[in-house]
């Protein structure tokens, strides 16, 4: 999916219209969470329906994978004029328009993405083996700040702290509805604030509310203070806050951006095979971890990302808004900078220019990887 809107979004909108993969990825664990509830389909009599769902709505993805057309990119790259045509009017309402035209619109509106190098190739390139390993460090610390312990173990969490049973089973919906809600404002900021301010503010809230998270856990399972209940609850909110803000829809598009257009699919990857790694751990080892040691647990979560912040604060491109942009020689993500490039089919990393650059002038950059 990353890949695929890599493809069809044009660059003003990339970073907004993915941060819906969240939001359905989110509207997908509400649907979840709220068909398991006890008195719909989470009972003795109909758990083997809830158990079927995924495999109804798997294949209506299949179905839905069969009838879309592929992108008009992929399409124009392997010379089939003819489907990339009926493509780009499916996907851009361009009926109105002939043939060629509708091709020009569309290369006017969309970067475009060139043939994927191989693997071992882009390995072999330094600078794009740099950006592959910080696109799966954003991955690792996307699910490591507990985003999957979260959704599969709310429930236990709060159990722990002695919150109100009567509100415990809904606590999974209501969540999941939650982070829907605080992922509205993500769609303007990706696009303003720049992806490595978001990323870097929205982790420190993940990792602060770990801690806290930690304590209240411990003040409620070693002192049975009743107030810790509270601010057990305030602090899921913290993270719901962070995660939904900048964690969560960042990193399912920042891997392609921290590498040259060629090595974008290995990037992602890359980055979601990290990202099913981590889920499968986290999940696998968080509950019976909590089982034995209680509210440390959290520190699975606290600690791999406040490392996870230093990393990315240190080797992370700066991405500032183009008003900003950096002339120190730094690198900076090409998403931001679109706007300032002739080459419409140029997008990925770049390296900016260390001359200075008068008022008014486009901001002279090249490639910093060479093939």
């Amino acid at each position: 999916m990353p890949i695929f809107i890599q493809e069809l979004a044009p660059p003003n909108i990339k970073g907004a219209l993915s941060c819906f993969v969240h939001i359905a990825v989110c509207g997908g664990s509400a649907l979840g969470a709220i068909l398991s509830i006890n008195f719909i389909l989470g009972n003795k009599h109909t758990w083997h329906i809830l158990l079927a769902l995924p495999a109804i709505f798997g294949f209506a993805q299949v179905v839905l994978g069969i009838i879309l057309p592929d992108s008009p990119n992929h399409l124009l790259d392997n010379g089939d004029k003819r489907s990339a045509i009926q493509s780009i009017k499916f996907y851009y309402s361009f009926q109105n328009f002939d043939d060629d035209v509708a091709i020009q619109e569309y290369q006017q509106l969309v970067t475009h993405l060139p043939k994927q190098i191989s693997i071992p190739r882009a390995f072999k390139e330094p600078k794009t083996r740099k950006g592959i390993l910080l696109g799966m460090v954003v991955s690792f610390t996307q699910v490591f700040c507990g985003s999957m312990a979260t959704v599969a173990y709310s429930t236990a969490m709060f159990t722990s702290v002695s919150f109100t049973k009567v509100l415990v089973p809904y606590m999974p919906a209501l969540g999941s509805l939650f982070s829907i809600l605080l992922t509205l404002p993500s769609l303007r900021l990706v696009e303003t604030c720049g992806r490595k301010p978001l990323l870097i503010n929205t982790l420190i809230l993940c990792a602060l509310a770990n801690f806290m998270l930690m304590g209240f856990s411990l003040a409620s399972q070693q002192l049975g203070v009743t107030w810790s209940s509270i601010g057990f609850t305030l602090a899921f909110f913290i993270f719901g806050l962070g995660y939904n803000l900048g964690t969560g829809p960042v990193s399912y598009f920042i891997p392609a951006e921290l590498v040259r257009p060629e090595a974008a699919g290995v990037s992602l990857g890359c980055a979601v095979a990290v990202n099913w790694l981590s889920a499968m751990i986290t999940t696998l080892i968080y509950y019976p971890l909590n089982v034995q040691v209680g509210g440390y647990s959290y520190l699975l979560f606290a600690i791999p990302t406040t490392i996870a912040i230093l990393i990315l604060q240190k080797w992370l491109p700066n991405n500032g808004h183009p008003k900003e942009l950096s002339q120190n020689g730094d690198v900076i993500l090409t998403c931001n900078i679109t706007s300032l490039i002739d080459d419409d089919s140029a997008y990925g990393t770049f390296a900016s220019s260390r001359r200075s650059t008068a008022p008014g002038q486009r901001i002279p950059i090249y490639r910093h990887i060479t093939v």
